[in-house]
């Protein structure tokens, strides 16, 4: 199942050692996943919405805001680039 994680860093928290503390934890957890954009993410998971978000708020602080949701396969972009698109491809909805 693909899963999208969005969130969004709040000040003072938002520096670049910030962003790098998340992505590093979200890779460490997630060993299949697609960097769309800054802060938005998918990954290729078993678990549940509430089972990523309880993973990935550990990497976030109490100010900072988190979104995640099952994707259903009906997916459209544009200028995604094909290691992204070729990601989404690959995975089963």
């Amino acid at each position: 199942m693909v899963h999208l994680i969005t969130y969004d860093l709040k000040s003072p928290n938002d520096t670049p050692d910030d962003y790098k503390r998340v992505i590093d934890g979200l890779k460490s957890v997630y060993g299949t996943w697609c960097h769309l954009e800054k802060s938005v993410w998918l990954v290729s998971t078993d678990q549940t919405a509430s089972e990523i978000r309880d993973s990935v708020k550990k990497f976030l602080y109490s100010s900072d805001i988190l979104f995640t949701a099952k994707l259903s396969g009906n997916w459209a972009g544009f200028n995604l680039g094909p290691e992204r698109a070729g990601w989404l491809n690959q995975q089963t909805f």
